[in-house]
């Protein structure tokens, strides 16, 4: 698979579990814990849309340098992002 269709799939996935945890992650919820400290209290937060489109523009971010730079780690990477994002959004959901 080149590098290309595999890295837009990746980004209209983290877009989709963003747009779906708009929906039913804690709908009421004006900011989104971003970072949990070790003892388990909020780190820092963003404001709900600016925390949901935080992971796939970080994504694509990372997906560009990495296809540009080493291709071949690139499924790795956009494993490592997916997995990332639906931690953080399990999390999310949890917590609320």
């Amino acid at each position: 698979m080149t590098a290309l269709p595999l890295a837009g799939a990746t980004l209209l996935l983290l877009a989709g579990m963003s747009l779906f945890a708009a929906r039913h992650v804690a709908p009421g919820a004006r900011r989104l814990i971003m970072q949990w400290k070790w003892d388990g209290t909020p780190g820092w937060s963003l404001p709900r849309g600016a925390a949901l489109a935080f992971m796939p523009a970080l994504g694509a971010i990372v997906m560009a340098a990495v296809a540009f730079a080493e291709p071949d780690a690139l499924p790795v990477v956009c494993a490592v992002l997916a997995a990332a994002h639906a931690l953080h959004l399990l999390l999310l959901a949890r917590r609320r």
